[in-house]
């Protein structure tokens, strides 16, 4: 009895989880363009782009960046809620330029679902370390997994509105 209720459970948690995305989905599918760039929250561009090229592009003395510095460069927690918070605008953004370029976006979409994952995969392990109290020995490497995907998410998003809608572009480069 107790396997049948528990499996009963898993299929109606999995049922909710489901419906809850397809709502939160269509929610942002419905928004504006407008409104999709004043909900972006600001993120330091700059020190984003020293972290991630940092772990993208290796060159020699690796160990130029201090842990501690690397809070700084993303602007500590607030910067990772800010990715958070945005890395679904940032895909929302995308899928609005299937109206323009449909081949394209719906291609550099998928591209940024894919890093979207990576982002949330790295900041769930910084706040599983934070919560477990750990040495936290991992949690660098981690900062810059979400500032790297993070990173190749807004400029897939940028070179995708180059391509697709140049008008567009400047206002959401200033938004980024």
């Amino acid at each position: 009895m107790i396997p049948i209720l528990l499996l009963l459970a898993f299929v109606v948690l999995l049922a909710a989880g489901l419906v809850w995305m397809q709502v939160r989905t269509h929610r942002l599918h419905s928004v504006s363009w407008e409104n999709l760039i004043a909900q972006l929250q600001h993120v330091p561009a700059r020190g984003l782009e020293i972290v991630a090229l940092d772990y993208m592009e290796p060159r020699p003395n690796q160990l130029k960046l201090e842990p501690e510095h690397l809070w700084g460069f993303i602007g500590g927690m607030e910067g990772l809620r800010g990715m958070r918070r945005n890395a679904n605008l940032l895909i929302a953004l995308a899928a609005y330029v299937q109206r323009w370029n449909f081949e394209e976006s719906v291609i550099v979409t998928e591209r940024m679902r894919q890093d979207a994952v990576q982002l949330k995969r790295a900041l769930f392990r910084i706040r599983v370390e934070m919560l477990l109290r750990r040495t936290q020995l991992r949690t660098p490497f981690y900062i810059q997994q979400a500032a790297s995907a993070y990173y190749l998410m807004t400029r897939r998003l940028l070179a995708l509105y180059e391509t697709s809608h140049a008008g567009l572009l400047p206002v959401l480069q200033d938004a980024m």
